[in-house]
């Protein structure tokens, strides 16, 4: 007698549970990967005893120094850091689009309520606004500013870096936006806009971690 061959919807939720657990938010390996490209000094830091098989790891992961002290995937001779990286970066995209999101989860017959045990992006944000706040709290006030002037928006309304900037005072804004971007809590593409869209805080089913973020500064 021949097994039952499974649903699309148990498809769906088993890749989904896959891809959670996997994630970034409970897998060091891919978390390294895809904040990179960092500073050597800092995911020593981050990850000593990753970093001290640091050989191993280049080679395997297809990394390399920048001459600026960088570690960085490579794009070529194999890529799988970079290929890791980008698997998480897409998947983050498309549960960070409202529209994209709703077809995922009505094929995988799951509910917002019942997703939110095995949202890989939601598990990342928090994991990520808990290390930032202890390590570069810099970069969750101007995350915090962007939250405060995108609130409210359409998703293809945008607000400048120029306000932004005058609305923060953090030290240096370009490093605390480049580490936003490296930890998908702001990916954004213009060095002269930040559009609604690219803000997955803004959704509304995080609005509790933007209730975090808030906690997290006070």
């Amino acid at each position: 007698m021949s097994e039952r061959t499974p649903s699309l919807q148990e498809e769906l939720k088993n890749l989904l549970q896959y891809l959670c657990y996997t994630s970034p938010a409970y897998n060091r390996l891919t978390q390294m990967l895809l904040i990179l490209p960092q500073k050597a000094k800092k995911l020593w830091g981050m990850y000593p005893d990753l970093m001290e098989r640091e050989e191993e790891l280049m080679t395997l992961f297809s990394l390399r120094y920048t001459g600026e002290g960088f570690i960085e995937a490579q794009s070529y001779n194999t890529p799988l850091g970079l290929h890791l990286a980008g698997l998480y970066r897409s998947l983050f995209e498309v549960l960070a689009d409202p529209n994209k999101r709703g077809r995922l989860l009505r094929l995988a017959g799951l509910s917002e309520e019942e997703f939110k045990k095995i949202d890989p992006l939601r598990a990342w944000i928090e994991v990520s606004l808990d290390y930032l706040a202890k390590a570069d709290k810099d970069s969750l006030k101007l995350l915090s500013v962007v939250v405060e002037k995108l609130s409210g928006k359409r998703p293809e309304e945008s607000v400048s870096w120029e306000e932004i900037g005058r609305a923060t005072n953090v030290s240096d804004l370009a490093a605390s936006a480049r580490t936003l971007h490296s930890f998908f809590l702001l990916p954004y593409k213009s060095s002269y806009y930040v559009y609604a869209k690219e803000c997955p805080l803004l959704l509304d089913i995080y609005s509790d971690l933007r209730a975090k973020l808030k906690e997290l500064l006070r």
